[in-house]
């Protein structure tokens, strides 16, 4: 996935410099290893930091690949779009900005980004923010580092994006420019903020209300206070439950479950519409879009399925099972741009398993994308495939009608060296000698994949 990696930190660095008037004038190295303890010696010069999934040391980046990760890798595109955020702003202020600032950024520029990405309002953190847990800006910098639990801690990157939001919003883009400029002069954050938004008193107040403001709008009319009993009832216990309390999203959510488990469908399906209304942005992946896909695939309503998921996939950016799925379900409607979504989907988080690659490969052999079918078949080529004879002469044909001679006849020859006597390879390889010698601008690009 080398490529990919490439392209997307390419439209990274377009995108950052022009929105934060950077200019780089020398490379970024971004190291990528295959092994977390490799990637902990690296960044740290010792075993351990299991919890980062990438760092940035400037004009470095360090990154744990998927293959690191165990079964539920992260998210590597937004990953690498948080820790190319951090080269931006940390040049831009000469590394003279606090953490939470900066981590604030990228996890803000992540949201922005893409909806799935980045720290979002959950219900740990609603009920934070609530509670006495909201950390006043000028003390910002504490919660980062010393936080009371690593939940606070990935709380503070919600609470430092949620900051950014505020300033972007109430005193716009160029003000945050201006403090990121004052700090690569080497005035303190503090001092900065009071010259363009107020006093500090005044900033954390109006922050505070700010950010209790955005939590009740998400779900205003659910209750969603947690008990701890309600876990262990039975069925008739979580109803009764239901009554006292008919909009707590837990006691929804487990009667929904219970039913389901219970056939029951249409109690459960009932219940769930009712809180898909009170709170749509649910992304969890046991929560209210994934049991309704549960329910409508155990009803047999593949479109209601499809919904569903659909709006998951669009809201959860790790949800493996969800984008396999999908992609059964459009194959099913002969949908190939929905197979192709989410066979992207799928190798924005494991793409060094085939599955992604040969969905995204089958999708784009029916749309007729070729470069991108060679592009995955290369990708295969790396897994060590049974036949890659086969896999060659797929490639090759895929770049014989993109136009690409030579990249073709390369891959037909080595389809050949692996079986001399594959006729439908020898045949292409005719084909081939007898195209005039066109100019193939791709060779060089593709080969750069075959690279990565």
């Amino acid at each position: 996935y080398g490529q990919r990696v490439l392209e997307l930190l390419n439209e990274a660095h377009d995108f950052f410099c022009e929105k934060y008037d950077v200019s780089l004038d020398g490379p970024v190295t971004v190291e990528i290893f295959p092994q977390q303890k490799d990637f902990a010696i690296r960044t740290f010069g010792l075993p351990g930091g299991a919890g980062f999934l990438g760092v940035c040391f400037g004009r470095v980046i360090t990154a744990n690949s998927p293959s690191s990760q165990g079964e539920r890798p992260a998210n590597w595109r937004s990953v690498l779009w948080h820790e190319f955020c951090h080269v931006i702003t940390l040049e831009k202020t000469r590394n003279k900005m606090p953490r939470w600032l900066s981590e604030g950024i990228s996890t803000y520029e992540e949201q922005e980004k893409n909806d799935s990405w980045g720290e979002r309002l959950t219900i740990p953190y609603r009920q934070m923010i609530a509670g006495d847990d909201l950390t006043p800006v000028s003390q910002l910098s504490a919660a980062f580092l010393s936080p009371k639990s690593p939940q606070h801690l990935q709380f503070a990157y919600f609470e430092a994006s949620l900051v950014v939001r505020y300033l972007i919003e109430k005193h716009g883009l160029e003000t945050l420019k201006r403090v990121l400029t004052d700090l690569g002069v080497g005035m303190p954050i503090n001092e900065s903020l009071e010259r363009y938004v107020g006093s500090l008193q005044e900033l954390d107040e109006d922050f505070a209300a700010y950010a209790r403001d955005f939590a009740q709008q998400i779900g205003p009319e659910v209750d969603w206070r947690i008990d701890e009993e309600l876990a262990k009832a039975d069925l008739p216990a979580v109803k009764k439950y239901l009554e006292d309390h008919p909009r707590s999203y837990q006691a929804m959510l487990e009667f929904a479950k219970q039913s389901i488990a219970a056939r029951d469908f249409e109690s459960a399906k009932a219940t769930l519409l009712e809180l898909r209304e009170l709170y749509p942005e649910d992304r969890e992946g046991a929560g209210t879009l994934a049991l309704l896909g549960s329910l409508y695939r155990q009803t047999e309503d593949a479109d209601k399925e499809l919904e569903v998921l659909s709006e998951l996939a669009r809201l959860n950016d790790r949800a493996l099972e969800v984008y396999a799925r999908l992609i059964v379900l459009h194959e099913a409607k002969q949908d190939w741009d929905g197979v192709r979504e989410n066979a992207l989907r799928y190798l924005s988080v494991q793409p060094v398993l085939p599955y992604g690659h040969e969905q995204l490969g089958r999708a784009a052999e029916e749309l007729g994308k070729s470069d991108e079918l060679a592009t995955s078949l290369a990708a295969m080529l790396e897994m060590d495939p049974i036949d890659p004879a086969d896999i060659h002469y797929k490639i090759a044909k895929a770049y014989q009608q993109d136009g690409s001679f030579a990249q073709a006849k390369r891959h037909v020859l080595m389809a050949l060296e692996y079986a001399p006597r594959y006729r439908d390879a020898q045949k292409l390889l005719l084909m081939l000698t007898e195209q005039p010698p066109a100019t193939d601008t791709t060779a060089t690009v593709v080969n750069s994949t075959e690279g990565s």
